[in-house]
């Protein structure tokens, strides 16, 4: 039976790159969901445009009728002027159309400023059906190539689950429950490398014997965080080293 600190450190690889697939696997929904947010939204903003030059072209309609309208009361109100029979009237009447006249130009101003607008949103509106209809297919593009990539990494994702039991099942009757329950206490995160005598995930420093321990590739628990530790290559390959040196 394969020693648990040598099956730890291949563990430990395979429960890290599990578990950053499932990350990314998790976020490609989310990144198709924030594209169809944003179609939506632009959608809702071409919608928008296009009812604002509806608006437009109906108050003009309205500000063109009332133009009209103002200039047959003038009409009238000169009528009536012309016919007033005293100097009373005649003044009144001539304040009207002094009012009269004041609030066509009002409207004929309000016209051209809508006549103006209108016509800039017009030939805007072909820039702003074209930038939709480039989200539309980059957002499509965006969901096969997203979809694609998910079965890829579902695919890698089965094969690294594949090789994580393979090398939790190396694991000693002995051992195998405990780290099953530290596993289920730190998932992911249950196995920690060692940097020098200190404890990589709770930066607390192991005792000389458990340093031994590791090194034997023992069974050994962090004291303070209880994860599983395990000589990185680094650290394996320098102790390794400072033996060869020892024997020589």
């Amino acid at each position: 039976m394969t020693e648990p600190g040598i099956i730890f450190k291949e563990i430990h690889k395979y429960s890290i790159h599990a578990f950053e697939l499932q990350e990314h696997i998790a976020r490609i929904p989310r990144q198709i969901k924030a594209q169809k947010t944003r179609i939506e939204r632009m959608e809702k903003e071409f919608k928008d445009f296009q009812d604002l030059l509806k608006k437009i072209k109906v108050s003009i309609h309205e500000k063109e009728v009332s133009f009209k309208e103002l200039n047959a009361k003038i009409a009238k109100l000169q009528k009536q002027q012309n016919e007033a029979s005293d100097n009373k009237a005649y003044d009144a009447l001539k304040t009207e159309i002094g009012t009269t006249k004041a609030e066509i130009s009002k409207v004929e101003d309000e016209i051209l400023f809508a006549i103006t607008e209108q016509e800039e949103k017009t030939a805007a509106l072909p820039e702003q059906e074209k930038l939709l209809k480039t989200a539309k297919a980059e957002a499509i593009a965006i969901e096969k190539s997203s979809t694609e990539r998910k079965a890829e990494l579902e695919k890698q994702l089965t094969e690294t689950s594949a090789l994580l039991k393979s090398a939790e099942s190396q694991l000693s009757a002995e051992h195998l429950p405990k780290y099953l329950r530290i596993v289920q206490s730190f998932k992911h995160d249950a196995l920690s490398p060692l940097e020098g005598k200190t404890c990589a995930s709770c930066a607390t420093e192991i005792t000389s014997q458990m340093m031994n321990e590791v090194r034997n590739y023992m069974f050994v628990a962090c004291k303070s965080c209880n994860r599983l530790l395990y000589l990185s290559e680094q650290e394996e390959r320098v102790f390794r080293e400072s033996e060869a040196a020892d024997e020589a």
